[in-house]
């Protein structure tokens, strides 16, 4: 496990820890939930499975998803299990407010999910094929996003859109030096990790 995973791990761990601290009604709950329950967080490990399970889009009043993948680039890649795809049914999770799939296999963003207005952090670090975010730009409460280790070249034309974002990690991209300044410009007022 590299030090980005692992610093993303331990990060994501606190947040969800913090999250269902902070909410008298939150709940951290797995496959067998009922519709109330606000918060969701597993790994593809014990899911054993390569899909977010289906049951989470029924979970309407769901806040905080977590799924972390597995880093199958040691030991038993027959059992290694890692998510492949955000499907269309994001949409129904309207009340979403932070989205984790960190260490998955991610390579494009459905546009469904910029359907989700309360989404105020994404992390999908260590998707080493995610291309293109043009769609989050549709985000407009988004104050943190975390694209740690992806394949990104470039942002989307309009990142400037991003008028709420307060931290933006891109350690471990491919961004040039005048893609950065470009950034930086666009987003004078966010924190911006290259």
């Amino acid at each position: 496990m590299t030090n980005l995973k692992f610093i993303s791990t331990i990060f994501f761990a606190t947040l969800f820890t913090i999250a269902a601290c902070s909410t008298t009604t939150a709940k951290l709950y797995s496959v067998n939930s009922s519709p109330s329950d606000t918060t969701y967080a597993s790994s593809t490990q014990q899911l054993k499975s390569d899909r977010i399970p289906d049951s989470v889009f029924q979970l309407t009043e769901l806040r905080h998803l977590s799924i972390n993948g597995m880093d199958c680039d040691y030991g038993d890649r027959t059992n290694c299990w890692m998510i492949k795809e955000i499907p269309s049914d994001i949409k129904n999770l309207k009340k979403l407010m932070t989205l984790s799939l960190t260490l998955n296999a991610i390579t494009t963003i459905p546009n469904e999910l910029s359907n989700l207005k309360n989404l105020t952090l994404i992390d999908l670090t260590d998707n080493a094929g995610l291309t293109n975010i043009n769609s989050l730009t549709k985000l407009p409460n988004l104050q943190y996003l975390y694209l740690y280790g992806c394949g990104l070249t470039k942002l989307p034309d309009n990142i400037g859109d991003f008028k709420n974002l307060k931290e933006l990690g891109l350690v471990g991209n491919h961004l040039d030096k005048a893609e950065q300044t470009r950034i930086k410009k666009a987003l004078p007022n966010c924190v911006i990790k290259f």
